[in-house]
């Protein structure tokens, strides 16, 4: 199968719609509780984590973009190309995998909100089926469809996150001081866990070639990655204002504790409403993670998109019901971003590695 691979002008999108895709798929379920995990690492010096995470995915996105090229155009491509077919196709099958296993974690982590929160005799199997429903209209639209929830999407969680500003009417300035009062060592090892809610840019490799113009426009994925960054560092400095730090590590969702406390005369229960408009971000977040699993499979295979979706569609839903401790649900999730976090640091790097050495070799060979 050759490594190059084309798309119709009329499945693309236009390169500043970079901006909404890469900020969706970074804000997602880890929103409402990733505060808690930095400031176990590092306290309430994890702000400065939330910049550094920021700064490596900037240089990891110049990675991305350095990798792929007219040759190169996604990830298949990529490994086809520096690994052999079989060998490049059986990484892609990896890489899948771990693609198909996040919806399914960031829907079942998002079904233990509702039914804490919410209603909590949900009836699993009956809600898994919509869910993979849902995804699967949206999978079959194409990438088109999706891209536009993943718009709208951005839309929801920038009006939900202007309900923050509870935080800064009680803030406690104190929380923040001193400044520094954690090692260096101690603020890094917060960059890990901060670094699974930046998770997302990994799929650029799936849809790059669905963007108008791709090569030359970095300059969106840059400004949605940082975008994100002082999203996560707003949300963050508003929870340590709020919150004392011993209060924070004993909640398990801090965003919806914080909204719990907004009084509005015409909303009883704000927390009611911003778990329901968080569904969209979930779904959108679960929609193109699903889609990119799916592609890498239709890439390396051939079947046709329609029945390798409804198969692994029924699959999902399978899994999803079979995780019926919430506590087996977290040991996956570590698994899951550990694998997102080497993949990003370590992986990628490595094939920028070895592409440099093919160049390097074909060039030689061409003198």
């Amino acid at each position: 199968m050759s490594s190059i691979y084309s798309i119709k002008p009329n499945q693309q999108v236009s390169p500043f719609l970079l901006l909404y895709i890469i900020h969706a798929t970074q804000i997602g379920e880890g929103i409402l509780n990733f505060e808690r995990l930095i400031a176990a690492e590092a306290g309430y010096d994890s702000w400065i984590a939330v910049l550094l995470t920021g700064l490596m995915m900037t240089i990891i996105l110049w990675i991305i973009w350095k990798l792929l090229n007219e040759e190169t155009v996604d990830l298949i491509g990529l490994h086809q190309s520096i690994f052999t077919k079989w060998i490049g196709n059986g990484l892609t099958i990896i890489v899948s995998i771990y693609f198909l296993l996040v919806p399914i974690l960031i829907l079942r982590s998002y079904l233990e909100v509702i039914k804490v929160w919410l209603f909590e005799d949900l009836f699993t199997l009956g809600f898994a089926i919509i869910l993979f429903l849902l995804l699967l209209y949206f999978i079959v639209g194409g990438f088109r469809i999706t891209t536009g929830l993943l718009f709208i999407s951005v839309l929801v969680t920038m009006f939900l996150g202007i309900f923050k500003y509870i935080a800064f009417t009680n803030a406690n300035i104190e929380n923040l001081l001193p400044i520094m009062n954690h090692s260096s060592k101690e603020i890094l090892s917060a960059v890990k866990p901060m670094f699974y809610s930046f998770l997302g840019i990994e799929l650029i490799l799936i849809y790059a070639p669905f963007i108008r113009h791709f090569q030359t426009n970095i300059k969106w994925a840059i400004a949605a990655n940082w975008i994100t960054t002082f999203i996560y560092l707003f949300s963050a400095i508003a929870i340590f204002l709020y919150f004392s730090e011993h209060q924070l590590l004993k909640i398990q969702w801090p965003t919806l504790h914080l909204w719990k406390e907004i009084n509005l005369p015409f909303v009883e229960r704000f927390e009611y409403i911003g778990i329901s408009l968080h569904f969209i971000a979930i779904i959108a977040t679960a929609c193109i993670y699903f889609w990119a699993g799916i592609q890498c499979i239709h890439r390396v295979t051939s079947l046709n998109i329609k029945k390798i979706s409804i198969v692994l569609g029924i699959v999902s839903v399978i899994g999803f019901v079979s995780l019926t401790s919430f506590l087996v649900v977290e040991k996956l999730e570590k698994v899951v971003n550990e694998f997102g976090f080497y993949f990003l640091i370590g992986y990628l790097p490595l094939l920028f590695f070895l592409s440099l050495i093919k160049k390097g070799v074909k060039k030689h060979a061409k003198t």
